[in-house]
């Protein structure tokens, strides 16, 4: 058996068997020889690193560019954050999802008040209304709102049992309230409330 191994053996099957076990051998040996302790700290490019292995606190955020399936990542529906913000029309602030006026109005009854404010800008837009307890509170808890001598008309009214009805007004910055009757003759300061311009 050995005499017909022998007649086989070639110095080219010889050379091949000794290079597969070379190749074989070398490589292993490589891949168990290698570790991270071989390996300089920050020595690595990109090209020597596998996808997906580095984390966020190895990736320098600032240097990164904009993913191009989201471009439009800063708007929504089109729209920039500075114009998502509320805008309010001139000489009103944002309080409550709504757009205060900063001053009162003279003191008029009730129904007046009702009947100016709708007809504020009312060309451009639905027009205006007089704020709820809440809205009219809110604004007052802003510095540059100041409550008129003797309170400010809200929209919240009661029914007095004829047909007449009670308005409910605010008497100080803390929202304490009293009621005056929408008789005529009971004039109160108010201020109107407008819709965001957005």
């Amino acid at each position: 058996m050995i005499s017909s191994f022998r007649q086989r053996l070639t110095y080219a099957n010889v050379m091949a068997t000794l290079a597969v076990f070379i190749a074989l051998g070398g490589s292993s040996y490589a891949a168990l020889k290698v570790t991270g302790r071989d390996v300089r700290n920050g020595s690595l490019t990109y090209r020597d690193l596998k996808r997906n292995t580095l984390s966020g606190s190895r990736i320098k955020e600032s240097r990164l560019g904009v993913v191009p399936r989201a471009r439009n990542s800063l708007r929504v529906g089109g729209l920039s954050a500075a114009q998502l913000l509320v805008r309010c029309p001139s000489e009103t602030l944002p309080v409550s999802g709504t757009c205060v006026e900063t001053a009162s109005r003279t003191p008029v009854p009730y129904g007046s008040a009702v009947n100016l404010c709708a007809l504020v800008d009312d060309q451009r837009t639905p027009g205006r209304r007089l704020p709820t307890h809440g809205e009219l509170t809110a604004a007052l808890s802003k510095a540059e709102v100041q409550l008129a001598a003797g309170g400010e008309l809200t929209s919240d009214v009661y029914p007095r049992g004829d047909t007449r009805l009670d308005v409910l007004y605010v008497t100080d910055r803390t929202g304490a309230v009293s009621v005056v009757a929408d008789d005529g003759n009971t004039p109160k300061a108010f201020r109107c409330v407008a819709d965001p311009l957005n």
